[in-house]
């Protein structure tokens, strides 16, 4: 648990030649992304005798949880829902965790069955404060001390909200003139609560960590100055350039956010702009690459 944070950072200077690009490797945290942080964050605040716990998960949260849940001997299930990539899947099953494979649109209800049935402890990162707390006061000071406060713009996927959340807080804290833009799949809920435009279709994605049909309660949208949003075919495009130009292999949710600072690439003339890597292309060579 003590390996978890001081990630680095790296200039994408080969794909965004001629622009001040970095980006935070998150995936170089021992359980595999930027999940382990927040999973920390939550077990520190854990009501005494808990010996069960329970989340809801995409992949990334559930295998974070799975590995702290061995460190400290905590008996752990996740429920993922069945469009997960099955490394992901192996990857919670193989620190000990129990896995329950659930449709897309009933994993979180699923999760909540499993507490009332054992009394088990919910995470719930999706209508946690803690969430986004984690990012609050751990990846955005240790963002803005890396950086050493040069930064002008923050941009960071958003799924469960906590991250952008969190390290957008702060780091407008330090400087208020930093602007915070989200990049999710088309038709997600996050872009119509930031800057009032409707979705004009149903929402569908391929990609993993990004996205949700209805709005997270760890998203605070006061943080956020933007939103923009990238079709599934320009993520995974910015994946495989990543991985062949920049030798960072890097999952889908990097790809899209990659790509939207492409497509803001025109307004980003001159200015610092950093963003964060959640976790790694080997959790998707079956799927994406």
């Amino acid at each position: 648990m003590d390996a978890i944070g001081e990630t680095p950072l790296v200039r994408l200077g080969r794909v965004f030649p001629g622009a001040n690009v970095v980006a935070k490797l998150e995936y170089m945290n021992p359980g595999g992304s930027i999940k382990d942080r927040m999973v920390r964050h939550m077990l520190r605040q854990l009501p005494p005798g808990t010996t069960h716990v329970v989340e809801s998960s995409s992949g990334n949260t559930g295998a974070a949880l799975a590995m702290a849940s061995a460190v400290l001997g905590l008996r752990c299930d996740v429920t993922v829902p069945d469009t997960t990539s099955s490394e992901k899947i192996k990857r919670i099953g193989a620190y000990g965790a129990a896995v329950h494979l659930c449709a897309p649109e009933d994993y979180h209800a699923a999760a909540e069955s499993l507490v009332d049935e054992h009394g088990a402890h919910y995470l719930d990162q999706y209508c946690s404060a803690l969430n986004r707390e984690a990012h609050y006061r751990d990846t955005g000071p240790e963002l803005w001390r890396q950086l050493v406060g040069e930064i002008d713009v923050f941009v960071c996927g958003v799924g469960s909200g906590g991250t952008i959340s969190g390290i957008g807080r702060y780091l407008k804290e330090r400087d208020a003139r930093v602007r915070v833009i989200g990049v999710e799949p088309p038709n997600s809920a996050y872009r119509k609560l930031v800057t009032d435009r409707p979705a004009d279709g149903p929402y569908a994605t391929r990609i993993e960590g990004v996205g949700k049909r209805e709005p997270s309660r760890s998203f605070d949208p006061a943080v956020v100055d933007d939103v923009v949003q990238v079709a599934d075919e320009d993520a995974l495009a910015w994946c495989r350039r990543l991985a062949c130009e920049e030798g960072i292999l890097a999952g889908g949710s990097s790809g899209c956010v990659t790509a939207g600072i492409a497509s803001l690439l025109p307004r980003l003339q001159g200015l610092r702009v950093a963003t964060v890597f959640p976790d790694s292309g080997a959790f998707y060579l079956s799927k994406y690459f």
